[in-house]
């Protein structure tokens, strides 16, 4: 393949690659970026929605609340009005609002006036006479009836069951209920009526499930997005695509969004968590991406879901014209650059083959050619200096056929030198072995004597030693003895010390004593003072109970001022809390305090036991006072003697001292002799070490020089065949 078409093909590639990796890095760096925004406002959505259902709830959820507060305090109303008086709330919140289907409250047999019998089976009521008023919507009208199935163990009793038995506010499982003729599906808001700590029964308020849908319908995800919200068991309550969804399970329904992932999102919204998944539709050819957030009012247990589905082609159109565009660009670019390659080819190729044919005579032989430049370029500038590259080798031909004559006339008396000097090295050689020989004898005769006199030194050494372990043993037992004298004087220190701190310490036991006793005289009073805590603690009481009723009172006021006392009657449920709190806090202290006399009993009878064991302390320590003085009396003989041990050990500490003194003379005085014996053999090794280089060195030399007339007549035949060589190029 020629140059030109390599230039072509190697450009044309590399252009083809970078536009292909910038086109693809582009796309995908655009699809990333518009995802992580899909993903987002999905996301954001779904939390939006959520919040704004849970928002509708919680007006309906904060009614029911109310009415169960008010309901709660029965006990204010005369028992007559009571039923009058929560069927008119019944019936006002029922009438007020278009989106509830009913209201309704149940109590307990007997509970709320104890004149069950005397209702039996009138409006609002059964056969048990309990309350059980249900204002509904028929026909435009606010009629009232009686609860059925609240004794229902199944799913039909759930309504009352949950929050009665729980105690807590509910939201239901949605459920179809016949509301003018047509099956509905509702749910129920329910919240527990408390008396005193106990459920006495539960007020509901019934809701239709469509108006969620409304909602729904309202919530714009992207242009083709849709939505659904979903009940804590995986009910469909409202779905903006396809309504007739709407009560059935999302297992059912689902599968053709969720896929592979139908598990993992029922169990996300029966456990109220978030969820995300992107699946791909077969049938939309696009994929789903769904995300969904669950939402639980006031403090139920059993979160709703919100779910956001958007087809990503939808929202990936940008994309996907954007790579169109980028392929189109692509492909003109790359045609521009392919005509662009093409020229620059052309004027780079045209140069090099002049310079072929240069080098076709340059292979010759033939030096007197030379390439014509012109131009500016990099190409020209290797012309040029190709052309000096020419002059300069046939100069160095003409030099090369002038200086091998030259050498042909050095090696001829190189090699006669040579010869020369070969003879005399043969001769230094045969002296310098003689002059060897002697030089070993005299080296052996030195390392004889220098044995001898190490071995005088190692015998001087030897007794040195046992010099230096004898007086080393004699210090040793000075130091022990030393140290057994100032331990017993430290021994002796102590023992004074010692008889000190126990007499502190009889004064300190005296102290304490008195002390023990004060402290007792103060727990005392602190008892006398308990008895008229415990006295501010019972009128506390009572001013809790009083605040109490006073709440009650404002309660009930507040219930027949209507909707105007609404927010009273939330003041009112407050203080009565407070209330509550503050004659549970008082039977608190009161329990606290009674533990601290009790408690105070207990620390006067353990006063006089700690008083008995000070009488004891003060026994024993009197004993150990008399013991240290009898310890100390002999420590103190028993240091005498050893002060006289030490002066003897003194006395033959200094003897050794001599002995080794001389013992140390008598080994530096051998060590001297040994190490001028040493060096006397040293210096003989030496000398012999530079008579064998110089032995060894003469031999290399001899080999050298045969060497050197080996080289210098082949030297004299390169010589000629050089001159042969460069006579054949022709540089003029």
């Amino acid at each position: 393949m020629k140059l030109g078409t390599k230039l072509i093909t190697v450009i044309s590639t590399v252009n083809l690659v970078s536009i292909c990796i910038l086109t693809v890095s582009a796309l995908l760096f655009s699809r990333s970026q518009i995802s992580t925004l899909v993903y987002g406002n999905v996301k954001t959505t779904a939390e939006k929605s959520a919040t704004r259902l849970e928002a509708w709830i919680v007006t309906y959820l904060d009614d029911v609340r109310t009415i169960a507060q008010i309901m709660s305090h029965y006990d204010l109303i005369a028992p007559d009005e009571r039923r009058p008086y929560f069927n008119s709330i019944l019936q006002s919140e029922t009438a007020e609002n278009s989106s509830v289907l009913g209201a309704w409250a149940n109590f307990e047999p007997n509970t709320l006036d104890g004149q069950d019998d005397r209702y039996v089976n009138t409006p609002g009521s059964d056969s048990t006479g309990r309350f059980l008023s249900y204002f509904s919507r028929v026909d435009g009208e606010v009629k009232i009836s009686a609860l059925v199935d609240y004794n229902n163990s199944g799913p039909a009793g759930d309504y009352y069951r949950i929050s009665f038995t729980t105690g807590h506010e509910a939201l239901l499982e949605p459920y179809y209920y016949n509301v003018g003729g047509v099956d509905t599906l509702i749910t129920s808001l329910t919240a527990p009526i408390i008396f005193q700590g106990k459920t006495i029964g539960v007020v509901g308020i019934d809701l239709a499930l469509p108006e969620i849908q409304s909602l729904v319908m309202e919530i714009k995800a992207f242009e083709n997005g849709s939505a659904a919200v979903f009940s804590s068991k995986g009910t469909i309550i409202a779905h903006s695509s396809e309504p007739a969804r709407v009560g059935r399970d999302l297992r059912e329904t689902e599968t053709d969004i969720a896929g592979k992932y139908i598990d993992g999102f029922y169990q996300a919204v029966i456990s109220g968590k978030d969820y995300s998944f992107v699946n791909y539709l077969a049938q939309a050819k696009s994929r789903m991406i769904v995300h969904s957030t669950p939402f639980a009012p006031g403090s139920v247990d059993t979160p709703w879901t919100v779910a956001i589905g958007v087809p990503e082609k939808s929202v990936m159109q940008a994309v996907y014209r954007m790579t169109v565009v980028f392929i189109i660009l692509g492909v003109v670019m790359l045609l521009a650059m392919s005509i662009v390659v093409f020229i620059f080819a052309r004027s780079i190729t045209t140069p090099l083959k002049n310079m072929q044919e240069k080098f076709t005579f340059i292979g010759a032989g033939d030096f007197t050619h030379q390439i014509e430049i012109a131009g500016k370029d990099e190409l020209s500038d290797i012309g040029r200096s190709f052309n000096q590259t020419l002059e300069n080798i046939k100069n160095l031909i003409l030099v090369i056929q002038e200086k091998s004559s030259i050498l042909s006339e050095v090696g001829v008396e190189l090699s006669s030198n040579m010869n020369e000097t070969a003879s005399a090295i043969n001769e230094i050689t045969a002296n310098t072995q003689s002059i060897k020989e002697q030089i070993t004898t005299q080296a052996a005769i030195v390392a004889s004597a220098n044995t001898k006199v190490d071995e005088i030194t190692g015998n001087i050494g030897k007794l040195n030693g046992h010099i230096e372990q004898q007086g080393a043993s004699v210090s040793r037992s000075s130091s022990a003895i030393e140290q057994m004298l100032a331990n017993i004087q430290s021994v002796t220190r102590t023992l004074v010390e010692n008889a000190e701190n126990v007499r502190n310490l009889l004064e300190a036991a005296a102290a304490g004593s008195a002390g023990l006793q004060e402290v007792s005289g103060d727990i005392q009073r602190i008892a006398h003072e308990s008895e008229g805590l415990l006295e501010i603690n019972a009128v506390m009481e009572n001013i809790a109970s009083q605040t109490n009723l006073l709440s009650m009172n404002a309660a009930i006021e507040a219930a027949h001022a209507g909707e105007a006392g609404k927010g009273f009657a939330v003041v009112a449920g407050e203080i009565r809390k407070l209330a509550e709190n503050s004659s549970s806090q008082s039977k608190t202290i009161s329990e606290v305090l009674k533990k601290i006399t009790e408690s105070i009993v207990k620390i006067q009878k353990s006063t006089g036991t700690v008083l008995s064991e000070f009488q004891t302390i003060d026994r024993g320590v009197q004993t150990v006072v008399q013991q240290e003085e009898h310890i100390r009396h002999a420590m103190v003989e028993q240091g005498e003697g050893s002060k006289q041990i030490l002066e003897t050990i003194a006395q033959l500490n200094d003897i050794t001292r001599q002995v080794r003194t001389g013992a140390e003379l008598m080994l530096a005085d051998s060590e001297a002799v040994s190490h001028e014996g040493g060096n006397l053999q040293m210096q003989s090794q030496q000398i012999l070490g530079g008579i064998t280089e110089m032995s060894t060195g003469a031999n290399e030399i001899n080999v050298a020089v045969s060497r050197v007339n080996e080289l210098s007549g082949k030297n004299q035949e390169s010589i000629e065949t050089l001159a042969v060589e460069v006579s054949r190029f022709k540089v003029a």
